[in-house]
């Protein structure tokens, strides 16, 4: 019995050493299988924009050679970048072209001076017809000014003389009026009194009048009366030669003001032809006169550079000591009206052009320094530094740059690079570049580790946590979201694919 239980106990402990080694396999197999990640977090730094570029030395000044325009060249003794020195000849024109057309310019010379002649003659004769002109023009208006002035004096003294005895015939009339009603009051007075009288006769007699009184009042009465009539007959007539002279007034005040209109009309003709004479005289024959002279000022310009040409047997020398940058003619072809030699003088300006791509044209700007690197002649490495003074920024983005390099000693078409780097400003969030991802609408996301419970206990998972880049560079990201921290552990690489919720293991 005793062996029968211990071998039951010994049977349960292999069961259970059996199904320990079990676990162990399985988690070992199971642990195998996860995807090994290793973290990194956040931290506060500034990032670096490294900015490069391949440029030239040019020129920043160029000088023009000329000539006058349509002369024939004969020879170019220099070609492009060719350096000369002060008072070397630089292009030689052909001389018997330059006679031939020195003898036509003569020609022309001798043909403008013939025709200014004759146009300073034409000129003396319109000049003595524009003060006649003029002349009679100020008679004429002195003319109808006298005129205009007698005629509107006799219409006004008219207006006056026929107002004044308007005036009196009216006063006249005032007083007829008064007389007559005066006339009128005394008629009807007597009148008053007769009938008075007739009626004390025929009364009871208590009053007595004499028959001589009352013949006396009759008399007075007809007196009176052909007194009215008479004046009645006055106040008629003159309320009629006043309504006439009114009308003579009202004729006189029409003809005063047709003569006003009359002398203003003819006093601005007059002014008017003044002025045309005097803009005839002053204007007509000056802007030609003027202009010929111009003209033969010029064509006597021309023939003394012609002179000169010959005299040098058609050379053109330099002036200052440089280098050629371009031949804009070429031998047996005629001068144009632009510069035949373009060169750069030996202390001119000198540049340095370059070209920026848009992710680097956002680092730079004026004043901006760079290092600039490059071989000399002999082989040497060289390294300056110098600031873009200028640039210009382009439609697809880039821009071009110029560094002024006058002062540096370099020479005409040097290569050049120019290299910099922008530091941007301190960053509290800054990842390894390879740490950040893009989904399928280029939204940027970082893993992150999250613990949660498994099967096999506590367990890792690599989370999706949706980020702002803020900047970055060829390393680093600077990012911002709220779930973020420094504390935060970032997955930076991984043996495969992960996805959401997907459960790593962290190796060192």
């Amino acid at each position: 019995m005793d062996k029968k239980r211990k071998a039951v106990v010994a049977g349960f402990f292999i069961f259970l050493f059996l199904m320990l080694i079990c676990s162990l396999v399985t988690k070992g197999i199971y642990t195998a299988r996860l995807p090994r990640v290793t973290t990194t977090a956040p931290r506060e730094m500034s990032l670096y924009h490294p900015v490069s570029a391949q440029g030239a030395v040019e020129t920043g000044q160029e000088y023009g050679i000329y000539a006058p325009a349509g002369l024939r060249v004969a020879s170019i003794p220099v070609r492009k970048g060719d350096s000369f020195q002060e008072g070397e000849a630089l292009l030689q024109l052909d001389v018997e072209d330059l006679k031939r057309i020195l003898t036509e310019k003569e020609l022309e010379r001798q043909r403008q001076q013939f025709q200014q002649r004759e146009r300073e003659s034409q000129t003396a004769q319109s000049r003595q017809t524009g003060d006649e002109n003029l002349s009679r023009a100020m008679e004429d208006y002195e003319r109808a000014k006298r005129t205009g002035e007698l005629q509107t004096n006799r219409a006004g003294a008219e207006l006056s003389r026929a107002q004044a005895e308007l005036d009196q015939l009216q006063k006249e009339l005032e007083q007829a009026r008064k007389d007559l009603e005066q006339t009128r009051k005394s008629l009807e007075q007597a009148r008053k009194e007769q009938a008075a009288q007739s009626s004390g006769q025929t009364g009871s007699g208590a009053v007595s009048v004499s028959g001589g009184d009352h013949g006396e009042t009759a008399a007075d009465i007809a007196a009176l009366s052909q007194q009215c009539a008479e004046r009645e007959a006055a106040v008629s007539q003159l309320r009629e030669r006043v309504n006439q002279q009114e009308q003579a007034v009202r004729a006189a005040f029409l003809a005063a003001q047709d003569a006003h209109i009359e002398y203003a009309d003819g006093l601005q003709a007059a002014l008017r032809d003044v002025e045309d004479a005097q803009a005839a005289q002053e204007g007509g024959y000056q802007a030609a006169a003027d202009l010929a002279g111009l003209e033969l000022a010029y064509l006597e310009g021309e023939i003394q550079n012609l002179q000169e040409l010959i005299e040098t047997d058609g050379w053109l020398y330099a002036r200052e000591g440089g280098r050629i940058t371009q031949l804009c003619v070429e031998i047996g072809q005629r001068t144009p009206d632009t510069a035949q030699l373009l060169y750069t003088p030996d202390d001119g300006q000198r540049l340095i052009q370059a070209r920026l791509d848009k992710e680097q044209a956002q680092y730079v700007s004026q004043g901006t320094r760079m290092q600039m690197k490059y071989e000399t002649v002999s082989g040497g490495k060289q390294s300056r530094e110098g600031v873009i003074g200028y640039l210009e920024p382009q439609e697809d983005g880039s821009v071009l740059i110029w560094l002024d390099v006058t002062q540096q000693g370099m020479e005409l078409g040097q290569q050049v690079t120019l290299e910099s780097t922008w530091q941007s400003e301190n960053y509290s969030l800054v990842i390894p570049l390879s740490a950040l991802h893009q989904d399928a609408n280029d939204s940027d996301f970082v893993y992150i580790l999250r613990q949660q419970n498994g099967i096999l206990g506590v367990e890792w998972h690599a989370a999706v946590l949706y980020v702002d880049v803020m900047d970055k560079n060829s390393r680093y990201a600077a990012v911002e979201s709220a779930s973020l921290s420094e504390e935060t552990q970032i997955i930076l690489t991984t043996s495969m694919d992960l996805q959401d919720n997907m459960v790593v293991r962290i190796v060192e």
